[in-house]
């Protein structure tokens, strides 16, 4: 297991946003995160990644699993470097072991035949190549075009650019981070068709594990094969993509309905009794015992029908200029 709650409830001042809710995330798994707005999708994505606490249970997450999270306050962020340099800063490590062997290049130059700076400026460009360094500009080029820039947007600086392609710029970097757990809150809200069918072909092939909140029910169908629905407090598990929710929610509504119908009819016929006898003495023991039987019922809720509102996408966000 990567990542998951288990029995957590998380309070926000007096209201329950989840309660006693149970989700382990697994390797290689797509999941489709759905829920109405305001019912604690962020919010469950806060607590896996530790922005948040949670006020009962345990939030797990593996020592070894990298979590990458995209959301809409990364753009707060400004800076003058160009969009490729803040792609490239998912290659930190490389970054610094490319000044490392800058200097001990610098320091050869004067001592050439120093042995143990030789074998130092080899280990670093070992350590680059382990790493993919020589390869780590042109995946980065390739993947923000693959996002919709040109060539000559690259070198543009970062902050030229609108809210929705610094989104771009900053998905880029994290899907270049390569994390176990990819988090991706609303990805497709800033994308226009020919990019976001760029992602879905990427995330099919991606190593990771993968968790969507997402409005746009055509992507989820393609690209999830498992759905958690936050609601009325508790997640729902469903194993297969949105198609699938929505057949097998009807399903279990359905079941629900015939449940609380049922313990209704039961719940009528036990009042009924006991309206009828807990007078007469000689059936008090049994209208008393019919009354603790009430009492100790675990009531089922009537189901209610309402789904996520779900959309689809079309909304384009042009090229830059």
């Amino acid at each position: 297991m990567l990542a998951g709650f288990q029995n957590v409830t998380f309070e926000f001042g007096a209201r329950a946003i989840i309660e006693d809710a149970t989700w382990h995330i697994h390797p290689n798994e797509r999941i489709g995160l759905i829920g109405y707005n305001g019912t604690g999708k962020s919010t469950m994505l806060k607590l896996l990644v530790g922005e948040y606490s949670p006020s009962k249970g345990e939030v797990i997450r593996s020592r070894s699993t990298s979590i990458g999270y995209l959301h809409q306050d990364l753009l707060s962020f400004d800076t003058n470097d160009s969009i490729l340099q803040v792609a490239l800063g998912a290659f930190e490590k490389v970054l610094q072991l490319e000044k490392e062997v800058e200097e001990l290049g610098k320091q050869l130059e004067k001592n050439h035949e120093n042995e143990n700076l030789l074998h130092l400026y080899s280990d670093k460009l070992h350590e680059i190549e382990t790493l993919g360094g020589y390869n780590m500009h042109h995946r980065t080029e390739e993947i923000l075009q693959g996002l919709g820039f040109s060539n000559s947007d690259l070198q543009r600086p970062y902050k030229e650019f609108s809210g929705g392609w610094r989104m771009r710029v900053l998905l880029a970097k994290m899907i270049l981070q390569q994390p176990d757990l990819l988090l991706l809150d609303e990805p497709t809200n800033h994308l226009d068709l020919p990019s976001i069918e760029w992602l879905e072909k990427y995330l099919q092939h991606y190593q990771g594990s993968v968790v969507i909140v997402s409005h746009d029910r055509w992507f989820l169908d393609r690209m999830v094969t498992k759905i958690v629905e936050v609601f009325q407090q508790d997640i729902h598990i469903y194993g297969g993509n949105y198609s699938f929710y929505e057949k097998e929610k009807e399903l279990r509504m359905e079941m629900q309905q015939k449940a609380y119908e049922n313990q209704q009819d039961f719940i009528r016929q036990q009042e009924r009794f006991i309206e009828r006898f807990r007078a007469k003495a000689s059936k008090a023991a049994a209208a008393q015992s019919a009354v603790k039987r009430l009492e100790k019922l675990d009531v089922i809720e009537a189901p209610t029908s309402d789904r996520p509102s779900i959309r689809i996408n079309f909304s384009v966000d042009k090229q830059p200029g």
